[in-house]
């Protein structure tokens, strides 16, 4: 994170990646160092890195910058025939899930059929149709054509909550880093209202991913009873309007989103292949996501009705 330190050309260049929206999609980490900085990328797509680029090359001349760039291989399109047993069976067997991500129409093949027509004594003439017996071998192909596409519907999930738990942790994660920066004395004012202005966008934008993340998961629990249903009232707390007070519940928030995002990791991937049983019990993840959304709220609120030096 720039302190009051780092040149201010520097901390632009970290406030412009944010303002461009760049750590949405680009996983990257800034290391200031003196007159310096070192920025480790994992990228999986070229339009973001070559703006990550761009905002760096201004500064080659005057100041020693360095990026170190990894890329995923590729697979060529493999991880869409892996076998079930990929996926753990506390997703591929979660009736919950299941249920919700089978398709409405089912994949049968229709009946086979013959229509048969005759003419009777009287001249009349009769059509009906004769229902005919499955081909050997038609169900089995039904079951795995369904199998076929319930694991495609069942990637596509993961990606979803593993997209949007990923953006809700860099969002969590960066915005006490903006608050230090648009409440630094060092800084000049234009660089307080640029780095607010980023943080408000943040807060607005962690609260969507939240709430995305929400809706996905609980897709993965059963409803919930009446006593055990969830209420984001009593989760709600206010919290005094001060940039002292802010800055530490921008750090509560980023604190909670790390472990809920380590929890949803382990949802996602258990280490055991099952889930953790008082997961099961209770849709604990849910209420944390309930208590999380609440604080991101309560910060949004504040920011609104905070102003910087």
């Amino acid at each position: 994170m720039p302190n009051r330190d780092t040149p201010p050309k520097l901390v632009e260049a970290w406030l412009d990646f944010h303002r461009k929206g760049l750590c949405r999609n680009l996983d990257a980490v800034f290391a200031f160092d003196g007159q310096g900085m070192e920025i480790w990328c994992r990228s999986e797509e070229n339009s973001g890195y070559r703006k990550l680029q761009k905002i760096i090359k201004p500064l080659l001349n005057s100041h020693n910058v360095e990026l170190y760039t990894t890329r995923p291989t590729k697979n060529n399109g493999e991880n869409d025939t892996l076998p079930w047993e990929t996926i753990p069976p506390s997703l591929a067997e979660n009736s919950e899930l299941r249920s919700y991500l089978r398709p409405i129409a089912g994949l049968a093949d229709p009946p086979r059929v013959r229509v048969i027509t005759y003419i009777d004594e009287a001249g009349q003439t009769h059509t009906y149709t004769q229902v005919l017996p499955s081909l050997p071998g038609a169900a089995a192909a039904n079951a795995i054509a369904a199998n076929r596409v319930m694991r495609s519907r069942l990637i596509i999930w993961v990606k979803q909550v593993t997209g949007d738990n990923r953006i809700m942790r860099q969002y969590a994660e960066d915005i006490p880093e903006l608050l230090n920066i648009a409440f630094e004395p060092a800084f000049s004012a234009v660089m307080h209202k640029l780095a607010m202005g980023i943080c408000r966008k943040h807060a607005k934008d962690l609260m969507k991913s939240i709430r995305d993340l929400n809706k996905n998961l609980s897709r993965a629990f059963p409803k919930p009873s009446v006593k055990t249903s969830r209420n984001k009232k009593e989760a709600k707390k206010k919290h005094a309007i001060t940039s002292s007070a802010v800055i530490d519940l921008a750090s509560s928030i980023a604190a909670d989103a790390r472990n809920l995002s380590g929890r949803l990791y382990r949802f996602i991937y258990p280490s055991q292949h099952t889930v953790d049983l008082d997961e099961l019990k209770r849709p604990g993840l849910l209420v944390s996501l309930d208590a999380l959304e609440a604080k991101a709220s309560d910060f949004e609120q504040a920011l609104a009705n905070l102003s910087v030096p």
